[in-house]
């Protein structure tokens, strides 16, 4: 990770989010700039990021749930870890008389994310009981640290719902709950107001959609970040605010996602398609047995 900064160091300038919201709402101009954000409030945010942005006096966003952060509640995705990922979809499988056979995590994770949140929680800890796995300990951020990160000046603080669903498969009721509530208990937590969001996985249209931002907007939220891989512009809506994935890969990896952009898809779909995308696009929402 400390390569990568020293990478977009050399060729950005980072900013903050404040410089942003200038950036789209005040016509203020910006040139090869970078904002670095991170999703999920993941402890490896405290013990290696955090030494990583002191030392190179980087700003940062980060975007938790206040459910992880005061009771220690992992997110469904990091509870699965090290799980056998073919018994838990011969489980799913079972549970919702889906006929497919078993090709990989990607399958899976397509499957899962099709679920409404409390069904998926349900379905994970009935399989976990089942197989006698025990719950996870925490893996995420605590009070503490979060306030340590703030207090330090280079990390502003912003949602990601309470308990990480797509937004776009819940009813009203429970998507107001996961943005509108999620905010103003984190507002009590840091002790300031919450401008900032990103949205659980992503994919605009797909995971998203109008009425999510309307909420966010009531809510008093400046700007949320979506997972569309391009270069942030004018152009954006500040309420779908794109962002490129550096988290993995090598350095050359990274330097190819920077240049090409938004071709970098494109580049990619011609040697190796995003197989759990293809499949969430093709499926209707799995029925349970009853």
């Amino acid at each position: 990770m400390e390569r990568i900064f020293i990478l977009l160091k050399k060729h950005y300038k980072f900013v903050s989010l404040s410089d942003l919201e200038d950036f789209y709402y005040h016509d203020i101009g910006l040139k090869n700039a970078c904002h670095i954000t991170v999703d999920d409030g993941d402890i490896s945010v405290y013990t290696h990021l955090f030494p990583i942005i002191k030392k190179y006096q980087i700003p940062i966003s980060i975007y938790v749930s206040p459910l992880c952060v005061k009771a220690g509640e992992n997110f469904w995705f990091q509870e699965i870890v090290g799980y056998d990922f073919k018994k838990l979809f011969e489980y799913f499988s079972k549970v919702y008389a889906h006929e497919a056979h078993y090709e990989g995590k990607h399958q899976l994770y397509a499957v899962l994310k099709q679920l409404p949140i409390e069904e998926l929680i349900k379905l994970i800890d009935s399989f976990r009981i089942t197989e006698g796995i025990e719950p996870k300990s925490r893996m995420g951020l605590n009070l503490e640290q979060l306030l340590e990160l703030k207090a330090s000046g280079l990390v502003e603080i912003g949602a990601h719902t309470y308990k990480h669903p797509i937004l776009a498969n819940e009813d009203n009721q429970t998507v107001t709950y996961e943005i509108g509530s999620c905010i103003l208990e984190l507002e009590e937590m840091i002790g300031e107001k919450v401008k900032w969001f990103a949205y659980p996985n992503g994919i605009p249209s797909l995971d998203f959609s109008k009425r999510e931002m309307e909420i966010l907007r009531e809510s008093g939220i400046k700007l949320a970040f979506s997972t569309e891989n391009k270069r942030f512009s004018k152009s954006d809506d500040p309420l779908s605010v794109p962002r490129t994935g550096i988290s993995k890969g090598n350095i050359p990896f990274i330097f190819a996602k920077l240049f090409f952009g938004s071709r970098w898809d494109i580049l990619k779909g011609l040697f190796n398609s995003n197989k759990e995308l293809e499949i969430r696009k093709k499926m209707v929402s799995p029925q349970k047995i009853s």
